[in-house]
C-alpha cells in the first residue's frame, strides 16, 4: 500500500478509536539518533528535549550522539534507535538504498553549513579546485557534511577521489584536528565554523549559513535537518508520532520568538563548545533564520534536495525516487492546527 495511503489510514482509526482528548502515544520510550548533538544544527531538537516539550506530550525520550549523520542512520537501521535527526538527504538516500524512511518535521530551511580552509589555503584560494589533493574534515564519512563536498568538487570538475575525506566530528575534535594539521579545510556547522574563524585558523570560502549562500551552492531552497521515522514505525505508532512533532512544533515556535538570551539559558554549559557566552549569543542570533518557521516540507524544498542529490549521489542519480514518500506534512498540520 503507498505510504500516504496507509498512514493517512492509520491516522483516521487513530482518530476514530479516541476521544476528542489527545491520545496516548502508542510506545512511550523514544530513542532518537543523531550525529553531532552539540551542532546548532540541531538546536531545535535539543530546544525540544531541554524545554520538556517531549515529556510534555506524554514521552520519554532519550537522545543517543554518534559522530555523524551516517553513523545515526546506522543506529535506527540497526534498530538501536527509534527516530533519525539527521539532515534530509539521508532519507532520500535510504529510499534510494531500499530503505522506506518518512520525514515527518522539518527543523532547517537551509543547511548552514560552511567551507573553511586553513589561512594558508585561504590566502590563494580560487575555487573549490584549490581542494584537489588536500585533506578535508567532515562530521563523518557519507553524512551531509560529506555531501556539500562532493557537491562542490563535482561543480568544480573534480572527483571524491581527489581528496582525501576525514571524519572529525562536530565538537571540540574540529578545533583540535584543524590546530594539530590533520585538515586542511573542513565543512562544518556552528559552532564549529565561527568558532575556527574567532580563533584565527580558518577562512570560510563557501557559506550556506545564509539563504543567499545556500541558494549559490544547492540551487534552491535546501532542506536541512529533519526528524524521520522508518514508514513502518510511522502506521505503527501514529500517536507516538505526532507527539514528536507537536514537540518540535514547540521548539520551532520558541526558537522563532525567544530572545538568544533565553534561548541561550536553556543549554547547559557542556553544549556549549568552548564556553564563550558572547560568542554563542551572536551565533544563536545568525544561525536563527536557518531554522524552520513551521516544521512543514515544501515542494520546492523536495524539488531541490533531488537535484542536487541525483547530481552527487551514485545511488540517487541511479534510482526512481519517489518524493512523495520521503515526507509528509500530515503531522505538522495537525500541530499546528492544535488537533
Amino acid at each position: 500500500m503507498p505510504f500516504m495511503k496507509s498512514l493517512s489510514a492509520a491516522l483516521m482509526a487513530a482518530t476514530l478509536l479516541t476521544s476528542a482528548a489527545q491520545a496516548e502515544p502508542e510506545q512511550k520510550d523514544v530513542t532518537i539518533a543523531v550525529g553531532g548533538k552539540v551542532a546548532l544544527y540541531y538546536l531545535p531538537l535539543n530546544i525540544a528535549d531541554l524545554k520538556g516539550y517531549f515529556a510534555d506530550e506524554g514521552l520519554n525520550v532519550q537522545i543517543v550522539d554518534f559522530q555523524g549523520g551516517s553513523k545515526s542512520v546506522q543506529a535506527v537501521v540497526g534498530g538501536s534507535a527509534d527516530v533519525l535527526s539527521s539532515s534530509f538527504e539521508h532519507v532520500v538516500n535510504l529510499q534510494a538504498l531500499g530503505r522506506d524512511f518518512v520525514g515527518i518535521v522539518l527543523q532547517g530551511r537551509y543547511p548552514g553549513f560552511a567551507l573553511s580552509v586553513t589561512p594558508e589555503l585561504g590566502e590563494t584560494w580560487t575555487s573549490a579546485a584549490d581542494l584537489k589533493g588536500k585533506k578535508v574534515g567532515v562530521t563523518a564519512p557519507g553524512s551531509s557534511t560529506n555531501a556539500m563536498v562532493n557537491l562542490l568538487l563535482k561543480k568544480a570538475g573534480l572527483t571524491p577521489d581527489d581528496v582525501a575525506i576525514i571524519g572529525i566530528g562536530a565538537g571540540a575534535g574540529v578545533l583540535a584536528a584543524v590546530q594539530q594539521g590533520q585538515v586542511d579545510a573542513v565543512v562544518q556547522a556552528d559552532p564549529a565554523t565561527t568558532l575556527l574563524v574567532d580563533e584565527g585558523l580558518a577562512k570560510v570560502v563557501v557559506d550556506t549559513r545564509t539563504a543567499e549562500g545556500s541558494q549559490e551552492v544547492y540551487g534552491g531552497p535546501m532542506p536541512a535537518a529533519s526528524l524521520s521515522v522508518p514508514q513502518d514505525f510511522a502506521e505503527e505508532n501514529p500517536e507516538t508520532v505526532q507527539a514528536l512533532v507537536n514537540a518540535m512544533e514547540n521548539s520551532l515556535q520558541f526558537l522563532q520568538t525567544a530572545t538568544a538570551e533565553e534561548i541561550l539559558e536553556v543549554l547547559p554549559s557542556e553544549m556549549m563548545v568552548g564556553g564563550d557566552r558572547d560568542a554563542y549569543l551572536k551565533m544563536i542570533e545568525a544561525v536563527r533564520p536557518s531554522y524552520s518557521p513551521d516544521g512543514r516540507f515544501t515542494d520546492e524544498a523536495m524539488n531541490t534536495v533531488l537535484a542536487v542529490m541525483k547530481e552527487e549521489n551514485e545511488a540517487v542519480g541511479n534510482a526512481e525516487i519517489d518524493m512523495d514518500a520521503t515526507y509528509t506534512n500530515e503531522f505538522i498540520d495537525k500541530a499546528i492546527a492544535g488537533e
